[in-house]
């Protein structure tokens, strides 16, 4: 079962903090000093997108995704595909 959680060692030295380290590898840190968890920028960068579209929930996730995807520099090469589609390919990709 997939759950989301993967424990990692980090190492780090005196010439990096380890919330350095973190965000370096693309992880933000939950706690300033001594982080024992941290969660993914892209993950938090899905949210954020998702957090901006959040008026109608169906087309919140299709512009959500349209908009985190654009700022990774993927692009919809083709207007006539419609935001329902676009879940449908999002939902067959996620369950296999």
């Amino acid at each position: 079962m997939l759950t989301g959680f993967v424990s990692i060692d980090v190492l780090s030295c005196e010439c990096s903090s380890l919330p350095q380290v973190l965000l370096h590898h693309g992880l933000f840190p939950t706690a300033p000093s001594q982080p024992r968890m941290a969660i993914s920028v892209d993950l938090l960068s899905f949210y954020r997108a998702l957090f901006e579209r959040s008026c109608d929930a169906i087309n919140a996730l299709a512009s959500a995704l349209k908009t985190h995807y654009s700022r990774r520099g993927f692009q919809v090469t083709d207007a006539r595909v419609s935001h329902i589609h676009v879940i449908f390919m999002l939902l067959n990709y996620i369950t296999g």
